[in-house]
């Protein structure tokens, strides 16, 4: 994990009202739209690093899994909480696909970063053009154990007026496998990721919730 000093953060608050907010953002997340079938961004509210590069690696070997996809999710630290990220998928049915955002840390604390986000989806093979916003992503830290993070993400249709085809949830929990002990060491950090997520453009068989993992690594150029 990337230290970022608080002065990052003028409008710091407290762990009471901070609390208090992600519970309101989720509730309104969750009221706004309904939950139909789809596929977000898979990502978690913690900022890469200034000059890092995060770099989230899924394979699905000889498209073994009839509903899975092989992709990765790419982000560049402009500074300690505004960052470039994107992915590409390759899913074993349907047409690849590509996101291009932008994310913003607004909030660091030992125990919880919050994020926002907005970007757009495209497909290789179809025209359709989506717009994730609003984006709320986070991460529970519980230090030198594990991590969960996650998002809640906004889709809307953009050639349909940005009208609003539903709402993703991804949940995960973050493994540490690696840390390096100086920030001069070009590897920063790998990370195995287990979670699921709930999509909204098409459904899983068995539960409304689909399995995913990958494995993150964080370095400098």
């Amino acid at each position: 994990m990337i230290l970022i000093e608080k002065k990052y953060y003028p409008h710091y608050i407290s762990n009471k009202k901070l609390l208090r907010l992600s519970f309101l953002l989720i509730l309104y997340f969750s009221s706004s739209t309904i939950l139909t079938h789809a596929s977000g961004a898979y990502d978690n509210g913690t900022a890469t690093g200034k000059g890092r590069i995060g770099l989230d690696l899924t394979w699905n070997p000889f498209n073994y899994f009839p509903n899975g996809q092989t992709y990765a999710v790419i982000s560049y630290g402009i500074n300690n909480y505004f960052d470039i990220h994107g992915y590409f998928s390759i899913p074993t049915k349907g047409s690849e696909n590509y996101y291009i955002g932008f994310f913003y840390q607004f909030f660091k604390h030992n125990n919880l970063d919050l994020s926002t986000a907005i970007g757009t989806r495209q497909y290789v093979r179809r025209s359709d053009q989506h717009l994730f916003a609003p984006q709320l992503l986070f991460t529970f830290h519980y230090p030198k154990i594990f991590s969960i993070g996650g998002s809640i993400v906004n889709i809307r249709n953009i050639d349909k007026i940005y009208k609003v085809i539903g709402t993703t949830i991804d949940l995960s929990v973050i493994v540490p496998i690696y840390r390096s002990k100086t920030l001069s060491n070009r590897v920063n950090s790998i990370d195995f990721t287990i979670g699921a997520f709930r999509p909204i453009l098409w459904r899983p068989e068995k539960s409304p919730w689909h399995p995913t993992y990958s494995f993150d690594i964080k370095f400098k150029l």
